[in-house]
Parts: C-alpha cells; structure tokens; sequence
C-alpha cells in the first residue's frame, strides 16, 4: 500500500492538486482514478460502488468480468481501444510490476514468485477478501479474476494456478516451481501436517 499511496501523492504534487484530502472520494485524483477504472473495465463510474479499503482509499465494486476485462487491457492495451498516452503509461506500469516483482508482494510471497517463474509473462495482483486478479501477456489479451465467496484466502492461490493451469496459461515446469502454493498443508497445534487445502476447480464454457 505504501507505494500506492506514494504514487497518489506524487500525482497530487505533480498536478497541483492538494495532497491534505488525496483519500477522499471526492478528491480530484480519486475522481480521475475511478474515470480510469471505468474506462479499463467498459463500465460507466455510475455503475461502478465505492467503499473505503484497509488502507484508507477508496476502493470499487464491480462485477468479476468487468475486472478481468480490465485486466485483459492491462495485457494488451493497445487492443482495448484506448489512446496513444493510455497505452504508453500502461506499459510503463505493467513493466514496472514485472520488472520488480518482489516490490508487489514480498520476497517468497505467491504474487512475487508467479510473476518471476513466468518472466513477466502474468502480472498479478492479490487483493483482500479472496480477491486475485492476473493479466495474462501473449498474442490473445487474457485477463482473469478471481473472488473466494467467503473472503478466505488459503486456498486461493490454489485456485489461481488451476485456473491458469486449466486455460493452458502456466506449464508444466511453471506449475512444479509453484507447487508449494498450491495445497498448503494444514497443521494441528503441535506443528505436524494433518492434512492439505486442496483446491478443486474446473472451468466450464460460458453459455
């Protein structure tokens, strides 16, 4: 969240805008930003609810799909429709993630290591609440989106490797340096492996 809000301020300075409100929905740059979101995810900011995330700023709901849609321009922008400047900053973003995965996540953390196995090839991005959300880079713009119904979060990332795995998104030799995420094991009081958390997923096409 640091560099998130860092990045907020930063644009406040750059622009001229007041940094003493930048959290307040209402604040210039959280307007642009929701504009943004908006566009990316092919929903009118109308459509799209607000609430306050864990670190202070605004944060929106929307449905699932719209978010993998706009995780499929962060893929490919340029075939989302969006203008020269748009695309050049997303590239710059996406880079930047991919290029530093570690400063996403953390070192040896699930979001980290999927962005370094696949050499930048997926971009991802964790969320609270069961949320994940990954772009997938490669001749077809792939965006996906992920919620665990009830907000818990150790199985997701089992859940997110079956699902690349199962679009054919993540090799084999991929999946083998992540397998320590994908069924973490689950322990008594005293430390020993009782059992594992075991996804069990299987996409189906879309009527």
């Amino acid at each position: 969240c640091s560099g998130k809000h860092a990045g907020m301020l930063l644009a406040c300075r750059t622009l001229g805008l007041p940094t003493g409100d930048y959290v307040a929905p209402d604040h210039p740059w959280q307007e642009r930003i929701l504009g943004h979101v908006a566009t990316f995810c092919g929903l009118t900011e109308a459509e799209i609810g607000l609430a306050v995330d864990g670190c202070g700023v605004p944060t929106f709901r929307l449905p699932l799909a719209a978010t993998a849609r706009g995780y499929a321009a962060l893929a490919h922008p340029a075939a989302a429709g969006l203008d020269g400047e748009t695309v050049a900053a997303v590239g710059a973003i996406v880079r930047g993630m991919t290029g530093a995965p570690e400063m996403v996540a953390g070192p040896g953390r699930f979001t980290t290591r999927l962005m370094q196995v696949t050499g930048g090839r997926v971009l991802a991005k964790e969320g609270a609440e069961g949320f994940y959300a990954l772009a997938v880079r490669g001749p077809v713009a792939l965006g996906i989106a992920v919620k665990i119904a009830d907000g818990g979060e150790r199985c997701r990332d089992g859940v997110v490797l079956d699902v690349l795995r199962q679009l054919g998104s993540l090799a084999g030799a991929e999946f083998e340096e992540l397998r320590e995420f994908h069924s973490p094991p689950v322990r008594n009081v005293r430390g020993v492996a009782v059992g594992e958390v075991r996804p069990e997923v299987e996409l189906e096409e879309a009527v």
